[in-house]
């Protein structure tokens, strides 16, 4: 079978990945183009998230998925892009604590959640005291450097087009195809042949920074306050991200980085350079869930899209789910179907 992928970000690799794995011949053709939230994103696989302390949706079912993805992808690329990680969040408020001590209580959290008094190798570096939560199971992925080293393995075996294709172009080529998957990010939203979808794109914004310490260099485990501080090695870090929702019918909004380094100084004790401000938008969906399926105008062309803010963690399991769609006209989870909406 002979597929099409239109655009590179996290879900065009994993799903040309899942497809390559299973005898199919992949194209895949991407222009690089900005906004790209992928190559903006920290990565970040975390299992217990927002103020309820919640399990991330199917983690215990994706994140095996996940981690073998990366692995495999590792030993055909011959580079590291796969961490895992602490995540050490502030309990800055007795209500918090105690909902966290609450949360830990539960079996089916016990292995993933503890409580620590100090924030072990960050302590010199913030201002902040304890307690803090302690998150296991989290992983980050160096999405800048899995995609462009598997953008060249792609072209090194002669699979990859350098070229935006619009879906007019992509559909005046797919007589060459059994089948068109747009995996184009944000820009799924303007897709015309996927129309009235329920998307709520937002914009990311986020810093890079290098701690004027050599002991920074040490530092692994992700910091959360309102913020998350993720290490990304030589004392380099991700710090964000805000978000607004945005809608390609108006411009692009200011950056909030005022906002950002305002939160940043609360943190961090020690001096710091700014390195420079990431952004990107995200595909995100009202319901939280990815939008994979057909085309209602035709037949052979597909998306898979509107991974939001944990394409890490989702795009393997469902890449490989769509890939035994395609390739084997298995059902499509009712979770995921564009129909759904």
């Amino acid at each position: 079978m002979r597929i099409l992928i239109v655009g590179q970000g996290i879900a065009g690799t994993a799903l040309a990945w899942a497809l390559l794995q299973r005898g199919a011949m992949v194209r895949v053709a991407d222009g690089n183009l900005e906004h790209s939230a992928s190559v903006a994103a920290a990565g970040l696989i975390n299992p217990v998230t927002g103020k309820f302390y919640v399990k991330t949706w199917r983690y215990d079912d994706f994140f095996p998925v996940a981690q073998r993805f990366y692995h495999q992808i590792e030993i055909a690329l011959g580079l590291r892009v796969w961490s895992e990680v602490r995540v050490l969040r502030l309990l800055d408020t007795p209500k918090a604590a105690n909902d966290w001590e609450a949360r830990k209580s539960d079996e089916s959290y016990t292995p993933l959640l503890s409580t620590c008094i100090e924030a072990g190798p960050w302590q010199p570096f913030v201002r902040l005291g304890g307690p803090w939560g302690e998150t296991r199971g989290a992983a980050r992925v160096d999405f800048p450097r899995l995609l462009s080293a598997f953008r060249e393995y792609l072209s090194r075996k002669a699979l990859f087009t350098a070229q935006h294709l619009t879906p007019e172009e992509a559909l005046r080529c797919a007589s060459d195809y059994d089948a068109v998957v747009f995996c184009e990010g944000w820009r799924g939203a303007l897709n015309p042949f996927f129309p009235n979808l329920p998307w709520r794109l937002t914009v990311g914004t986020a810093l890079l920074i290098r701690l004027k310490s050599p002991e920074a260099n040490e530092l692994r485990d992700v910091l959360k306050k309102n913020l998350l501080f993720i290490p990304l090695g030589d004392g380099t870090l991700w710090v964000g991200a805000s978000y607004q929702q945005w809608s390609p019918e108006k411009p692009l909004p200011p950056l909030p980085t005022a906002a950002l380094e305002a939160e940043l100084q609360q943190v961090i004790r020690v001096p710091f350079e700014r390195l420079r401000v990431v952004g990107g938008i995200r595909p995100t969906v009202r319901d939280r869930r990815p939008l994979i399926g057909r085309s209602p105008e035709y037949a052979h062309l597909f998306m898979f899209n509107g991974l939001g803010t944990k394409g890490a963690l989702l795009a393997p399991y469902w890449a490989e789910h769509l890939a035994e769609h395609l390739l084997e006209g298995r059902s499509l989870s009712p979770e995921v179907r564009l129909e759904r909406t």
